[in-house]
């Protein structure tokens, strides 16, 4: 691994809230300790509805980075962005993960160059848990999400074991190993250090096309934080650094130590680090008053070779500085405020060429200069919050984004209605984004590139609308619920990508006419008090003007049905069924293509089943193993022209369900307290 670049010490705080409640968790004697699971449930506390998937979700898809912790929920969909790179792309109310505001502990961190691949960093072990949000959020939280957010914490409470030992090995020759050592400095500061290492060591072809299902891979994450919790103050001090490799392409690169000539492959390795500081002050003795900073860095470095045939070759680097200072009155007030200022940096390097014509070396330096106040209004069960950031940015000039999000809780029994309506705006990162679009040979045409802004394009800026329904209520003497969701998002200007003018062509740029909607509806029954079932059904409309007319966006399912059994016995025994439902995607546009070289227009329906049984030997150690994809459903021709590369309209990215067949796996958990 490469000696770990840029970082630097940084010192800051965090945002107004403590960062835990307890201050000694020592057990006395004399006093018995109660236990139980931390389900992932449907939280409407807070003004927004979120949704929170702690430790325990996170067990029943046992593999292994965030990207590939969702299974168990509808409301992101993760896939395979192409059949060469690996890449794990995520839609939420049927945007894409550019739109969704990725956040660790509330800092900014996946984003720009990292948008695809920086959930696939992030080792599911240890997360404590991810809040998933849909629609805008706080502005304290920045202008960028358009459709939801993402915010999860590495694991930093002092109750966490000592030692934490992961490993898993599945029948595809993948593996990982995981560890967070936990030491306590003194009675009120805790050190956790993570290592984690994956790799996939073997190249397969379940599909029989002539490519590697997935890529050869090698992934390095190391960090650490420190915690202080006080009286008076808290802070938090950390960073984390990841290295990650991969490579496919024709087996037969893989395959002879001396590869014939002209033989397609694939390359990528990418660097990033983060360093972090924050710090909370609080103003009274109940901490209800208080003052949060948060100051963080990250540097990330990308270089690929994207198809070796046309030399087509990506490089990018970013440094990221973002700095926040917010004040939080006490929130039992009938009147409360967040406010606040913000400052993001974006310094940004990035070069794409091939043998043809492309040649894009965008660089710039965005600069963006924020202040922000939040108002909580609360009458009865009836509670208001109205926000608005104002922001200056150096290519762009000002902007300001409103928010409002409101709640009404119709009874003592916990029914709520939500409603929420805000502005998001970003700048599109034109190349980045779309990185397994050029892993083909079209010609890549950029509108306006010379244009004054990021690649000559105005930011993306929408607004989305939702409501959103909870009706609680009792089965067999048991607590269920269930939930509805409604989301509007009207663009005021999109940036997209277009594969429908032709097979041979990529034309990136404004789209002139969209319509996203979104519904989704959740159960949660609990028959028995050992067995847990939820079902959910999400529906997506998705148009955009592609190819001249409205069409479905590419590669998306209109209807997804998920449901998730979980079952435990005395003995500590747990089975997890998982079921997904994919409706047909549409394929971009090949009709004008020799008939033999023609995808079709839409693929087929499709059903993934996973099993999980999972064993709790006592509180050190436990045991699972499992199988993922049991239905073996297998797309053969994730690559247009797979037999013949060379052809000017080869394209990698028509993947639209699983390329790598039944997975089973096995792993085991070992806790030292």
């Amino acid at each position: 691994m490469r000696r770990l670049s840029g970082l630097f010490f940084a010192f800051a705080t965090l945002s107004a809230t403590p960062l835990l409640a307890q201050k000694d968790t020592t057990i006395p004697k004399n006093q018995i300790e109660i236990t139980g699971d931390k389900k992932g449930v449907i939280s409407g506390k807070g003004i927004q509805k979120s949704e929170i998937l702690t430790e325990n979700e996170f067990k029943k898809a046992a593999c292994c980075t965030l990207s590939e912790s969702f299974e168990t929920t509808n409301t992101l969909e993760v896939s395979n962005a192409d059949g060469v790179s690996g890449i794990r792309q995520i839609e939420m109310l049927g945007l894409a993960g550019k739109y969704v505001q990725m956040s660790q502990s509330n800092m900014p961190s996946v984003r720009g160059l990292s948008v695809l691949t920086g959930l696939s960093h992030i080792p599911g072990p240890m997360v404590s848990a991810v809040h998933l949000a849909k629609g805008t959020g706080s502005v304290s939280e920045g202008f960028e999400g358009l459709t939801g957010g993402i915010n999860y914490a590495l694991k930093q409470e002092p109750t966490e074991p000592r030692l934490f030992l992961n490993a898993y090995l599945n029948n595809q020759w993948r593996g990982e190993v995981n560890a967070i050592v936990k030491q306590r400095i003194n009675h009120r500061t805790f050190s956790h250090s993570f290592l984690h290492y994956g790799g996939q060591w073997k190249t397969m072809d379940f599909g029989g096309d002539g490519f590697t299902d997935m890529p050869l891979s090698n992934r390095i994450f190391l960090g650490n934080q420190i915690s202080r919790y006080n009286d008076k103050n808290e802070w938090l001090i950390g960073f984390t650094h990841v290295n990650d490799e991969r490579q496919g392409g024709d087996m037969h690169y893989f395959m002879h130590e001396e590869p014939k000539a002209n033989v397609f492959h694939f390359k990528m390795q990418e660097e990033k680090t983060d360093v972090w500081g924050k710090f909370g002050v609080f103003l009274n003795k109940d901490a209800s008053r208080s003052i949060g900073q948060i100051l963080h860095f990250n540097q990330q470095s990308t270089q690929a070779l994207l198809n070796s045939l046309r030399d087509r070759k990506y490089t990018g680097v970013q440094r990221s500085l973002f700095y926040s200072a917010t004040y939080a009155s006490p929130e039992k007030n009938p009147i409360s405020t967040r406010s606040g200022i913000s400052i993001m940096v974006d310094d940004v390097s990035e070069n794409l060429t091939d043998s043809g014509k492309t040649q894009f070396n965008p660089s710039r330096n965005e600069q963006n200069w924020g202040a922000f106040s939040e108002w909580v209004f609360k009458s009865g069960h009836s509670s208001l919050v109205l926000g608005v950031r104002s922001d200056y940015n150096n290519l762009y000039g000002w902007l300001i984004t409103p928010r409002i999000h409101a709640k009404w809780e119709i009874d003592e029994e916990g029914k709520m209605l939500h409603f929420q309506m805000g502005r998001g705006v970003r700048t599109p990162w034109v190349l980045a984004e779309h990185l397994p679009l050029f892993i083909s040979n079209r010609t890549i045409s950029i509108n306006n590139y010379n244009n004054p802004g990021a690649y000559g394009q105005q930011r993306e800026d929408a607004i989305n609308t939702g409501i959103s329904l909870t009706l609680p209520f009792t089965l067999l003497g048991y607590p269920a619920k269930f939930t509805a969701d409604a989301f509007h998002t009207r663009f005021l200007h999109l940036v997209a990508a277009d594969r429908d003018q032709s097979p041979e062509l990529l034309i990136i740029g404004k789209i002139n006419q969209s319509r996203y909607n979104a519904i989704q509806t959740d159960l949660h029954l609990q028959p028995h008090r050992r067995v847990e079932l939820r079902m959910s059904y999400r529906f997506i409309e998705n148009m955009l003007r592609l190819g001249g007319n409205m069409r479905q966006q590419p590669l998306l399912s209109k209807h997804r049905f998920v449901g998730v059994v979980s079952m435990k016995n005395r003995k500590k025994w747990y089975l997890d069924a998982i079921l997904q439902w994919n409706s047909p995607k549409r394929l971009p546009i090949t009709l004008n293509l020799p008939e033999n070289e023609r995808m079709p227009e839409w693929s087929p329906a499709y059903t993934i089943l996973n099993l999980q049984l999972r064993k709790d030997f006592g509180k050190k150690w436990e045991w699972y193993a499992g199988g993922e994809n049991l239905l073996n459903v297998v797309q053969k021709n994730p690559v247009l022209s797979a037999s013949n590369p060379q052809q000017k309209w080869f394209d990698a990215a028509y993947a639209w369900g699983p390329v790598n067949g039944i997975n089973a796996y096995m792993g085991f958990r070992l806790k030292l307290k």
